[in-house]
């Protein structure tokens, strides 16, 4: 099965408003130790009070808190996806926190327009291996940074042998539940 734009779409949507399968998925891809790995991603980063930050492929807003702790008020995040079931998910959680530094962009991250060195740092989690076209997107992200400024990502091999089947139960229930 190959990710392609359409089906991603439709597969994320479904996920941002089924909370609960999208934090199975993503504890089956690190095998429970998501906390773990979320706070090794952040201290990587190694963003200051004040600093502008990217979240692409942000998702249901799981690194909000965290980012946010790491920019405090006085930053800006900016929480990119091309999924609007995603990025409503994490609209409703930046809402519910009252945290109004976050930009939300929804848009495919090959076509992202971002200002040239404007990113303190910039992060994807459980993003890069969805994307189609990857190597694009990295490419768009690298132009918006800052010199030294860091991109760190946190992913899984992309599925296959048998992970595929996950894939495949993904699309299923997204289908089914349309």
């Amino acid at each position: 099965m190959v990710l392609d734009l359409a089906f991603g779409r439709e597969l994320y949507d479904w996920l941002g408003s089924h909370e609960m399968a999208y934090r199975v998925l993503r504890w089956v891809a690190v095998l429970g130790r998501v906390k773990y790995f979320r706070q090794r991603t952040m201290t990587a980063l190694m963003v200051q009070p004040g600093d502008a930050v990217l979240d692409l492929a942000c998702g249901a807003g799981f690194n909000l808190p965290y980012l946010r702790t790491c920019i405090g008020v006085e930053g800006k995040i900016i929480a990119l996806d091309y999924s609007e079931g995603m990025l409503a998910a994490a609209r409703t959680k930046a809402q519910k926190h009252g945290w109004t530094n976050i930009e939300f962009v929804q848009v495919d991250a090959t076509q992202m327009e971002l200002e040239a060195e404007s990113l303190d740092g910039a992060i994807c989690t459980f993003g890069l291996s969805a994307m189609p076209e990857e190597v694009a997107a990295i490419q768009r992200v690298a132009k918006a940074m800052k010199p030294g400024a860091k991109f760190v990502v946190l992913d899984a091999k992309p599925f296959t042998g048998w992970g595929r089947v996950m894939k495949v139960v993904s699309s299923f229930l997204c289908k089914r539940s349309s």
